[in-house]
């Protein structure tokens, strides 16, 4: 079974406000087809809305990871703890990223550094540097990511009231 792609919009009003539209389009197509199509929606959006649409909208194209083993959830787990990474790109640029819910085992004792040393950390920075064999992931402007700058926990308010 496809999962159908979506393509968000942003519309923003002369207070600064913004408002997210989204619509759901057929798998399959090329990237300029979904281009030439989001094109078309935007100006569809514009004839109706007094606000100005964004000039880039974002395309999620959704992929079934339902298989993944050991997906489960820890009593212990908390998204406000996170691994926090910045590599840099051929250019020099930094990418960051950032996941949450650390396993705090993997923090350096005394320190808020990650051992890097850890298997699955120096997997997910070798899938970062290197890729899996067919896709390497890269920066905004499609450089290769090269080198890790640092590796640490963070914690980051979730946006969710505790009570």
């Amino acid at each position: 079974m496809a999962i159908a792609p979506n393509i968000n919009f942003t519309v923003k009003d002369n207070d600064g406000d913004s408002a997210n539209t989204g619509i759901h389009v057929p798998s399959g197509f090329t990237v300029a087809q979904y281009g030439t199509f989001a094109n078309d929606y935007a100006n569809a959006i514009d004839d109706i809305a007094l606000g100005a649409v964004q000039t880039k909208a974002v395309m999620t194209i959704p992929v079934d990871i339902s298989a993944l083993t050991g997906n489960t959830l820890d009593p212990a787990s908390d998204v406000e703890q996170v691994a926090a990474f910045q590599f840099l790109d051929t250019n020099g640029e930094p990418v960051d990223v950032n996941i949450p819910g650390l396993l705090l085992a993997d923090v350096v004792a005394g320190t808020d550094g990650l051992n890097t040393a850890d298997t699955e950390i120096a997997a997910f920075i070798t899938l970062m540097e290197t890729g899996n064999g067919t896709i390497a992931p890269s920066s905004v402007s499609e450089a290769d990511i090269v080198n890790t700058l640092y590796a640490r926990k963070e914690t980051r308010a979730s946006g969710r009231k505790r009570r």
